[in-house]
């Protein structure tokens, strides 16, 4: 009886990681080889403990189980609430055109700027980034170049 239970639980623990490997995380092969090399022990014990005949009927039911579960798994669709499928395509300032922002402007940062953050120009808030360097919430800060969709600052030294 008890090698029937070792049996069964390797060609359980077998056939899940295949599974695991093939719906999951596919492309890692480490599950995959694991489970295949769990199945096989499995499936040659029932040969030697039990006879060529009961291995047979062994790797058979193990070959169409495994099957039948990755087939049902992928139609199912169970495992596509465990995937993301969402991407992200926004960007920074994309909503607002940076078109009233020209080089030499000055505002005034909202956030710190580590270095990119929030400033203000114009009654308008927009993200900016410095070359680097850390500024302060609050600071005066001059616009040294407009790019498609990125506004680079520099804080102004007050006399």
């Amino acid at each position: 009886m008890l090698d029937w239970l070792t049996i069964i639980i390797l060609l359980v623990i077998g056939v899940g990681l295949i599974v695991t490997e093939l719906i999951f995380i596919p492309g890692t092969t480490i599950f995959g080889i694991a489970g295949l090399v769990l199945a096989i022990v499995g499936i040659v014990l029932a040969f030697i403990n039990h006879g060529t005949g009961t291995g047979l009927v062994v790797l058979g039911v193990t070959f169409l189980a495994t099957i039948a579960i990755v087939l049902i798994s992928l139609r199912t669709g169970t495992w596509d609430q465990l995937s993301l499928k969402g991407t992200h395509t926004s960007r920074v300032n994309e909503e607002e055109s940076v078109n009233n922002i020209w080089k030499g402007d000055v505002g005034k940062t909202i956030s710190s700027l580590r270095p990119s953050g929030k400033a203000e120009f114009n009654d308008r808030i927009v993200e900016v980034s410095t070359l680097g360097q850390y500024v302060r919430a609050g600071t005066k800060i001059r616009v040294i170049e407009v790019q498609s969709h990125k506004i680079l600052v520099e804080p102004v030294e007050e006399a």
